[in-house]
């Protein structure tokens, strides 16, 4: 029986996806849990894997079409199968049909489910919004016999079919890179990766693009129009709405950093090793749990204060910028948070970040310093109230009684929003986390 391949949803807010690139072509051989094709969403690139074995027999949406979600895309089956029913029935799928709420979890809990035989209907999400995540599958195996014996010896996988002969190689290249090679008519032969194993990257495209242009270009004034991403779009998008439905205001304290770099040499010394980010993330989740309303979302009902605290930390990658979220950060050791922050940020460049790993912070944090930025003002993440803008430690001389010292000194900029949170507030907040800066002892 044929199979329809349709766009899943990767988060509460995605609303459509543009498809980047096919990793398999009509009448290729696809096999259930294996990559089919790549999306780019507002948040970041990912494979999607192949709902069912068989044969790719007709793909409906081209390399570069956006999407909407739950909008069949493909039909996977058997070679000669009549596809007129699934053909002739509505592309789209409504929200309230049992396919579309089982689409809401990640593809490592619905490749998860599948290796353990597990019906997702009758597993109950905790990740965002209700939406199903690996440690959801394993709790659901672990409390079924049968399903508990398939977690500890989990079932060989089923047999491979037979691959068809396989057509002339195309360099392996990165979705972005390919999609850019695409729209500007480029040969992913004519590039030379760089990447890891040699995956060809945007910047080798954007070579291959530069070479051919300049020498035309020598001389003369030249432009160049570059298509907006998803991901730039959306990112466009939700900072216009955060400058334009909020009252944003902003303050900035300078720290002296001494104590905090004493105690990182420290911990270094003890072989320990965390970033400054590491250890404004452990201070700022700690004192948000005693300024609630800088933790804060603004509704329509009133202000609703998060008593636990998600941190996001602002990365950016090769086509933007992600906020991957720490998740109860303020339960968690300062040698935890380190941890977490190294894996969310290597995912985050490698755009393997899950839905449940980019969305529900409840207060961000951004950090230029290693750009030698020395400080700035960053922009709401809606719908959190506040964010703190990180600068560069730098060297400069102070006032020390009548005499002047050199110190490490670092500026922290607040951006809040008015609407919910006054300047007294939000100058506390910031008086807090200085002091904790300046007294690290005080952690314990």
């Amino acid at each position: 029986m044929a199979t329809p391949v349709i766009l899943p949803k990767q988060g509460l807010q995605m609303t459509e996806g543009t498809i980047t690139n096919w990793l398999a072509q009509e009448g290729q051989t696809v096999v259930a849990g294996k990559p089919l094709f790549a999306m780019e969403t507002d948040k970041l690139n990912i494979e999607i894997d192949a709902p069912a074995s068989g044969t790719l027999l007709k793909i409906l949406k081209q390399e570069g079409d956006t999407v909407p979600i739950t909008e069949m895309i493909a039909i996977i089956g058997e070679p000669g199968e009549n596809l007129s029913g699934l053909l002739g029935a509505p592309d789209e799928q409504t929200p309230s049909e049992p396919a579309a709420e089982r689409l809401f979890s990640s593809p490592r809990a619905r490749t998860e489910a599948a290796a353990r035989h597990l019906d997702l209907a009758k597993v109950k999400g905790s990740g965002p919004d209700g939406m199903i995540i690996s440690r959801d599958i394993l709790a659901a195996a672990a409390s079924e016999p049968q399903a508990a014996a398939a977690l500890a010896a989990p079932a060989a996988p089923p047999a491979q079919p037979a691959e068809p002969a396989a057509a002339p190689a195309v360099p392996k290249a990165t979705p972005l890179a390919a999609k850019l090679a695409q729209q500007q008519g480029i040969k992913l032969e004519d590039a030379t990766g760089t990447g890891a194993r040699g995956k060809i990257t945007r910047a080798d495209v954007e070579a291959v693009q530069a070479s051919r242009t300049g020498a035309a270009a020598a001389g003369a004034h030249s432009e160049q129009l570059v298509p907006l991403t998803a991901m730039r779009k959306t990112i466009a998008g939700r900072m216009l709405q955060s400058v334009q439905g909020m009252a944003q205001a902003n303050h900035r304290m300078k720290v002296d950093m001494s104590e905090i770099v004493r105690f990182r040499e420290r911990l270094k010394e003890a072989g320990i090793k965390v970033s400054y980010t590491d250890i404004l993330v452990k201070v700022v989740a700690r004192v948000l749990l005693e300024h609630p309303l800088l933790n804060s979302t603004l509704t329509d009902q009133g202000i609703l204060l998060k008593k636990y605290v998600h941190m996001g930390v602002a990365v950016a990658v090769e086509n933007g910028l992600v906020v991957p979220v720490i998740r109860d950060a303020d339960r968690m050791t300062l040698q935890e948070i380190a941890a977490q922050t190294v894996l969310l940020a290597d995912k985050a460049r490698k755009n393997e970040l899950q839905p449940d790993e980019y969305s529900g912070g409840t207060f961000t944090i951004t950090n230029l310093g290693m750009f030698d930025i020395d400080e700035f003002t960053a922009i709401i993440n809606p719908p959190e109230s506040a964010i703190l803008a990180v600068g560069k430690i730098d060297r400069i001389p102070v006032a020390e009684g009548d005499q002047v010292v050199i110190r490490p000194i670092l500026v922290l900029s607040l951006t809040y929003d008015h609407r919910i949170i006054d300047g007294a507030p939000a100058a506390q907040f910031l008086q807090r986390i200085k002091q904790i800066l300046q007294n690290p002892y005080l952690l314990l």
